[in-house]
Order: structure tokens, then C-alpha cells, then sequence
């Protein structure tokens, strides 16, 4: 959006609490697709063999790999920042709040602009359970520095599901503790018959319709205790991936008038306007297709729109396709 904007003849500025590039960046698809390409790379050594290429793997080197992918992000970071400049957009450092529809307060300055876009994306969420620091989410994941020898991730959406195939791939033992009765519950459940299936060949360890009741510590590690009584120990990690929220609650959205559904989502029409002339809503916040390259594609139209004279611009969100980076294992023989 800022970039088009520009582009357009427009003053822009962005502001941004923390590194350039958002979640996609910095803790979502560019460090996932890293870990998975690692995690794939490690499946084709153990493949070799039926192909007649032998091959033997060791310990995965978890500083090596985690070093590497650092300095891939901060690549990515140098050139956004880089490319923000160049671009004539002002890059203001810090978190923004509203103070009326068309003004904000960052670090005690003051900022108005006759069009204001929203776009923070989402957190992950972690249930109010008894216990629940004790685990980490998906940006926790990006920190570790050592590789954990058995992991519990909660949650059988794409974040877990992805994570799993990772760390399992890697060398780690893994279980999925899920409140739905099959993974990927959202896709056709072909999809999920066949992971399942690949997953358990992998030894992963599904616990399905497990509704976590709280996390506790124990002598042999983390344990995981299910509304039903079952208990799972033994975990020298837990992964929260049961979702995510959108992240509006920081940003005083009553002060501009901006309405806001009871979970934080921003009410927009099809046009990513929100009930506030003036004051735009894309990506995540907006309940929609929780996709990056949608999130761009809406808003590049709206700087089409806005300031291009095309008023019809905007995005079809009907039959967007998506892709899980889940690790099925290719193989010549069952």
C-alpha cells in the first residue's frame, strides 16, 4: 500500500514497532519456509537410500541452522529498510494509537493524514489455561536456540501441522495434542485422511478431541492434562498453535470511532473501508483470507483505488487458493 501510494506522487509514512517486513518476515512464512526447506533436505538423506544414493545424517546442528536463517532476515530487513527510504516513505519507529479519525500519537508526537490504512496483522493466541506460560507460540519457536528433544504442539491447524513436520523431520519427538478429531479440520477432509496417515508413519504422536486443560511442571518435564483426566509428560517444549487474533487491542480504535467485531476483527466492506471516512483496514484484522499475498494484493487496489482514479479496484476474496507446508515423506516403495 505505502509503496503504490508513493509511487502515486502520495506522502506516506509507515509506522512500525518493530522490524520492517511484519509477521511474513520476521516470523511467519520467509523463517517457516527456511526450517522447511532444512526439514525437507533432511528427509531427501533419509530417502536417499530407496533411490540408491547412499546417504547417512547425523545430529542436526540447530545453531548452524538457526544462524543461518538469522542473517537470511536480517538480509531481508536491510533491503526493506533500504527500499523504504529510496521509496521516499518516511519510517516512523514505534507503536501507533488513535487519538480521534484522523490523527495518531506515537511516542508522544503527534501525526494526522487524510487517509490512515490499518494493517497489524495477528498475535498467536494462548488460552487462559492454568499453567499456559509455560508454553511458547509460534514467534517463541523463531527464538529457540537449542533444538527441543520432545516437543507437545497444541493445535492441529496449518501452524501446527507445519511445525510438527518440521521438528519431527529435524530429529525431534513430537505429539500433537488436538481438540478436533482430524488435522487441518478447515480442509477437505481427504487432505487431512492422508497427513494423518504420513504423519503417523513418521511417528508423530496424534492425540485427537484432547481439550488441554492446563500445563504443569514435573520432575520428567512439561505435562499436558486434557479436560478428560488424560495426562501427557515428559515435554521439554510445549507450542502453542491454536490461532491467532488480530492485533487492534493496542490501538485505541474507540477514540477514531472504528468499529470492531468482540475478537478485534475491523469491520470492512468490500472496498476495505472501514465505517470511518478516511481510515482502511487490510490483511489479517479484517477476518478475511489470513494470507500475506492478499493482504498485499487489497492493498495495492486501495492505492489504485484512492489515488489512481480506478474506483472499482479491489480484491475478489471468492476461491483463494492456499498451500500447507506439511512434510509428506517420497518414497519409492510404501
Amino acid at each position: 500500500m505505502a509503496e503504490k501510494a508513493a509511487q502515486y506522487g502520495k506522502r506516506v509514512a509507515v509506522v512500525e514497532a518493530h522490524k520492517m517486513g511484519g509477521t511474513c518476515v520476521n516470523n511467519g512464512c520467509v523463517p517457516k519456509k527456511v526450517m522447511w526447506y532444512a526439514a525437507n533436505l533432511a528427509h531427501a538423506v533419509d530417502d536417499a537410500d530407496s533411490f540408491g544414493i547412499p546417504a547417512h545424517r547425523g545430529a542436526t546442528d540447530w545453531g548452524k541452522l538457526v544462524a543461518g536463517r538469522e542473517e537470511y532476515i536480517h538480509n531481508i530487513n536491510r533491503y526493506w529498510n533500504g527500499h523504504v527510504a529510496d521509496s521516499g516513505i518516511t519510517h516512523i519507529q514505534g507503536y501507533a494509537r488513535f487519538i480521534d479519525s484522523n490523527r495518531i500519537e506515537v511516542d508522544s508526537e503527534t501525526y494526522s493524514a487524510g487517509h490512515i490504512v490499518i494493517a497489524t496483522g495477528g498475535r498467536p493466541i494462548v488460552p487462559p489455561v492454568p499453567g499456559a506460560e509455560l508454553g511458547i507460540t509460534s514467534d517463541g519457536f523463531f527464538q529457540l536456540t537449542e533444538q527441543p528433544k520432545r516437543v507437545a504442539i497444541i493445535g492441529g491447524g496449518y501452524i501446527g501441522v507445519e511445525l510438527a513436520g518440521v521438528l519431527r523431520a529435524l530429529g525431534s519427538e513430537v505429539t500433537i495434542a488436538a481438540l478436533e478429531e482430524r488435522l487441518l479440520e478447515a480442509f477437505d477432509p481427504m487432505i487431512s485422511d492422508v497427513l494423518m496417515a504420513e504423519m503417523k508413519k513418521q511417528s508423530i504422536d496424534l492425540r485427537l478431541g484432547f481439550h488441554v486443560a492446563g500445563l504443569a511442571r514435573s520432575e520428567s518435564g512439561i505435562v499436558l492434562d486434557s479436560i478428560g483426566g488424560e495426562r501427557l509428560h515428559g515435554f521439554d517444549c510445549v507450542i502453542w498453535a491454536v490461532g491467532r487474533t488480530p492485533n487492534t487491542r493496542e490501538l485505541n480504535l474507540e477514540a477514531a470511532g472504528v468499529e470492531t467485531r468482540y475478537n478485534g476483527i475491523v469491520t470492512t466492506d468490500e472496498y476495505q473501508n472501514t465505517n470511518i471516512p478516511g481510515i482502511y483496514a487490510i490483511g489479517d484484522i479484517t477476518g478475511r483470507t489470513p494470507l500475506t499475498p492478499v493482504a498485499i494484493a487489497a492493498g495495492r487496489r486501495l492505492a489504485e483505488r484512492l489515488f489512481n482514479d480506478k474506483p472499482e479496484r479491489r480484491v475478489d476474496y471468492d476461491n483463494i487458493p492456499s498451500v500447507v507446508f506439511a512434510h509428506p515423506r517420497w518414497r519409492l516403495s510404501a
